[in-house]
């Protein structure tokens, strides 16, 4: 199998982890309790190659037969995971790599992260010696619903998906991965690195980054093993092959790098350093779970700010100074509309207690549909303005007249998808803890990015997405050719 040595680069083929034939579990168990993470249930459940439980006290798991060793089995094994307790973990790789078994995940904690560098490196020597590549230790693997193997039954998807992600926290892995799909993200694989022993997060950014399934690369780290490979992985991906690559670093903060240390054994990065380094790779830098997922999908709808000028527009006054603040305080700029474009947005509506110049205040008229989406349009003429951010309250509405926000929605969407210009929707949470008005607000942001629009809870965070974004494109556009 090909490989990384003494700083050469010859990718690795993970196809086989990821698009397994024959999967083998060591420590199955038919007690759901003993089955560490439930793992083997799910693969049961859905992996669409075969499956071979692994354990010496059962004869038979789940209507499977089991077997004692992984060199029992009687057909070359692609990739097997190890959930035992650290001190068995060396013989079952021993057995594993006298088996030819391709990737081993090793799902276990208790090496390197706790200081115990001399069983962690035990632990590559006897792969190595069998060609038998290491995932982790300290992860949770991989996941390609492509193929069925998913972390649990509920992350099928029949969509195959063109977004990666690599973890250096399983938890990370499967929260980024349950956040994305409630968004409408779909995701063609994840994998969760842990330790990086010996597969490291630079090998997955070298696959994904040739995979022609996938066009946007996402990830969480505490520390790169190797700069000089990574920022020539990024530089590829980024400049050739056009694929935004979205990083949320961990530790950033004295404590966090603290953190970091415990958890994967990581060393600690200069967050200054790190991010200048990020901004001259074209890496687009998130500071947060949440940010990334705001990026990504973002992109995925096709918001592409090319400028940081932007456009409020909102009905209310103290709306229109709260949501300034929220995006100038991020980086985004408020400059006023031109006369031409305030004198065509102030025909439709009163003088008093409104106003035109930007952010646009439309009062009591902004509850009006077809008068919101033609002042979000006009405004949209202004070569000066490069994106329009609008704000509605649709639990307000609701609450004041049911019926005419049920009238409203759908032409608010239908007018905000015919402007030319990245638009993106404010809806701030007012209301909490109601179900019938959680679901106003989700079926309005459901229609709103079948439009290709972004929706978010603050106008800071859509800011801090859309400057990021900007930033990214004005990289691209600088890097062209």
């Amino acid at each position: 199998m090909s490989t990384y040595i003494f700083g050469r680069s010859t990718m690795v083929n993970m196809d086989p982890l990821f698009y397994p034939e024959a999967v083998a579990v060591v420590g199955a168990s038919p007690d759901i309790v003993r089955d560490r993470a439930g793992f083997f249930g799910s693969l049961r459940e859905c992996f669409k190659g075969r499956l071979y439980p692994v354990n010496p006290r059962h004869a038979e798991i789940q209507g499977l037969k089991c077997y004692g060793r992984v060199k029992d089995i009687p057909e070359q094994v692609d990739y097997a995971l190890v959930m035992l307790p650290r001190e068995k973990v060396p013989a079952v790789l021993e057995d594993c790599a006298a088996a030819k078994v391709k990737f081993v995940l090793v799902f276990t904690s208790g090496f390197s992260e706790i200081g115990d560098f001399e069983l962690e490196r035990k632990l590559v020597d006897i792969a190595r010696a069998g060609g038998t590549r290491i995932v982790g230790p300290n992860c949770i693997g991989a996941h390609c619903p492509e193929n069925g193997l998913v972390y649990y039954p509920p992350m099928m998807s029949d969509n195959p998906g063109d977004v990666a992600f690599f973890s250096q926290s399983g938890g990370h892995a499967l929260n980024f991965l349950i956040r994305g799909l409630s968004l409408g993200v779909a995701f063609n694989k994840v994998i969760s690195v842990g330790n990086q022993a010996d597969l490291r997060i630079e090998d997955f950014i070298e696959y994904f980054g040739a995979d022609e399934r996938i066009n946007y690369i996402c990830g969480y780290v505490e520390d790169i093993k190797d700069g000089e490979r990574f920022k020539k992985l990024a530089r590829s991906i980024i400049i050739e092959k056009k694929k935004p690559f979205i990083i949320w670093k961990g530790g950033r903060s004295e404590e966090g790098a603290r953190a970091t240390r415990s958890h994967t054994g990581a060393m600690a990065i200069p967050v200054k350093i790190w991010d200048s380094v990020m901004g001259q790779l074209g890496v687009i830098n998130a500071e947060s779970q949440e940010e990334m997922a705001d990026i990504l999908t973002s992109l995925r709808l096709g918001f592409l700010p090319r400028g940081l000028n932007t456009c409020i527009l909102v009905a209310g006054g103290g709306s229109s100074v709260e949501l300034t603040d929220a995006v100038s305080l991020n980086g985004l700029s408020v400059p006023e509309l031109s006369e031409g474009v305030q004198d065509a947005i102030g025909e439709g509506i009163s003088r008093v207690n409104t106003s035109t110049r930007n952010p646009i205040d439309l009062g009591m008229f902004g509850f009006a549909p077809n008068i919101f989406v033609e002042s979000a349009a006009r405004a949209a003429e202004d070569p000066a303005i490069d994106i329009i951010m609008v704000c509605q309250y649709p639990e307000i509405v609701s609450f004041m007249v049911k019926e005419l926000w049920e009238a409203s929605a759908d032409l608010i969407v239908e007018g905000l998808s015919k402007i030319k210009k990245p638009v993106v929707m404010v809806i701030p949470r007012v209301v909490h803890h109601r179900a019938d008005v959680d679901e106003i607000r989700a079926d309005f942001t459901r229609k709103l990015n079948a439009a290709g629009i972004p929706v978010y809870t603050s106008a800071a965070r859509a800011a801090r997405a859309a400057r990021k974004i900007a930033r990214y494109l004005d990289y691209m556009k600088r890097n062209a050719g």
